[in-house]
Parts: structure tokens; sequence; C-alpha cells
């Protein structure tokens, strides 16, 4: 059983009533208690307001997450950030036309979903609610594509737009100011070249190209199914250090299995 959707389901209503009645009104004792007490709210909001019909074709109800907080911590449930329910635009009449307009090739299918991908990020990202985050899972889910196929599909889209088009993933990793590693790899994987990267980061072109072959040698090792415990003795770096770069890596390739 596949694990990367295990956050996109947990992200409920029930969940979001859970953690505003522990965090804003301080509601302790069992866990029990307070999930019964949110499937009964959950009954009353279904019985009060059911699903209305008038959205637009093409669109679809998907929680989300805010970007609010910091980092994730060890054990913190992928339901326990703050959830906004949004009408997302997936598939409206203009993706219908394009098909209706281009051949059925594969980079014209391949076009279409770099398109549709980068409009359903940036509608979060500037929604009046957001910024409003999604999951590779949660893009997956509603494009009908494996997780694979969705970081594939997003680096390149990056890199042909020059836009950074972030996931959830990458906010609660590194909350909203990334490290020169992150940074760096970042607008590498988005295609950028060292003098492009330097220019844009405010580094040395030899700090760049360090971090660039550091990540490289880390990520060709972890393909080989290298544990991490002997990557730091093979190429000399700190744990932390190839921690760093094994989250980059697990982030923009992951096909790649860790061991």
């Amino acid at each position: 059983m596949s694990q990367a959707y295990v956050g996109t389901a947990k992200r409920t209503f029930q969940q979001a009533l859970i953690h505003l009645l522990e965090s804003d009104y301080g509601l302790v004792g069992s866990r029990r208690i307070v999930e019964t007490l949110a499937e009964d709210v959950q009954k009353l909001a279904d019985q009060f307001y059911p699903p209305p019909q008038h959205l637009s074709s093409g669109w679809m109800v998907f929680t989300g997450t805010r970007a609010s907080g910091g980092k994730t911590h060890p054990g913190q449930s992928a339901g326990d950030h703050e959830l906004v329910t949004l009408a997302w635009p997936v598939l409206p009449p203009e993706d219908i036309e394009y098909l209706a307009h281009h051949p059925e090739t594969t980079s014209a299918r391949q076009a279409w979903f770099h398109q549709r991908l980068a409009r359903i990020i940036e509608y979060g990202l500037n929604h009046p609610d957001g910024p409003i985050l999604l999951t590779l899972a949660d893009l997956a889910a509603m494009l009908g594509l494996t997780t694979v196929q969705v970081s594939q599909l997003l680096a390149e889209t990056r890199r042909t737009t020059g836009k950074p088009l972030p996931t959830k993933g990458y906010y609660f990793d590194q909350g909203m100011r990334p490290t020169h590693k992150e940074e760096i790899i970042a607008l590498y994987e988005a295609g950028q070249d060292e003098a492009n990267i330097a220019r844009h980061a405010g580094h040395a072109p030899e700090s760049v190209g360090h971090y660039i072959r550091d990540y490289e040698r880390v990520k060709l090792l972890l393909s080989h199914q290298t544990p991490l415990a002997q990557i730091g003795q093979l190429i000399d770096l700190q744990p932390n250090v190839i921690q760093a770069y094994a989250k980059m890596v697990a982030r923009y390739h992951p096909e790649i299995k860790l061991a």
C-alpha cells in the first residue's frame, strides 16, 4: 500500500476541527472524546449544509494546507496544519479547448499538463485565503498521474517557466527562508546554469559549484542504494550535510529510493 497519499487523506473537516479545538480552545483530555465531538459536528454540518450544486464545470473542491507556521517535527500528523478547502481550476473549459485544437501527440499532451500544473499551484499561492499549498500526492490525484510523473513534470515546468512553483513539502521542510544549499539546488533542479544561480542567489560561482557537485555525488550514491551512514565516509561529508542533500534528492527525484 502506497504511503504517498496518507497525508492527503487526513486533510478533512473533522481533522481541522480537532486541530482547532486542541490548539485554539486548549481542549485537552481524551483524544477519543475530541474525535467523537468532531464526528458529531461533521454530521450536523452535512445535515444543514448539503454540497452546493453551482460550481463551474471542471472545478474540484479539494482541501489544501495554508502556508503558516514553521517546519514540521517528528510525529506531527499531516492534518495538524491549518487546512483550507477551495474550489480549484483542475479542468476548466480552456483545457478542453486546448485538446480540441492541438494534435494528439506526446509533446502537446506534455505542454497541456505543464499549463494545468502551473495554474493549479499558482491558484493556491495567489488565493485571498492563502497561500494554500498542495503536495505532490495532491497534484497527482488531481491530474490522474503518479507522484513520480508529477515530480518530473514539476521540474520541467519550473525550468521552462522560471517560476519556483513551491509545494507543501518544500514550505514545511524549509520554511519561507531556505538555506543556501536549498536555494542553489532548487535553481539547479529548475535547469539554471551555475552562472545564473550565482547571480540570483548572491553567492560566489565556486561556492555554487561546490554545492552542486556535493549534491550530485550524494544523489549518485543514493541511486546505487548506498546507505546514508556510508556516504559520509566515502565522500568526506558531515552526517547533517548528507541528510540535507538526501532530503533534496527525495524531493526532486522520488524515483530514487533511500536505502
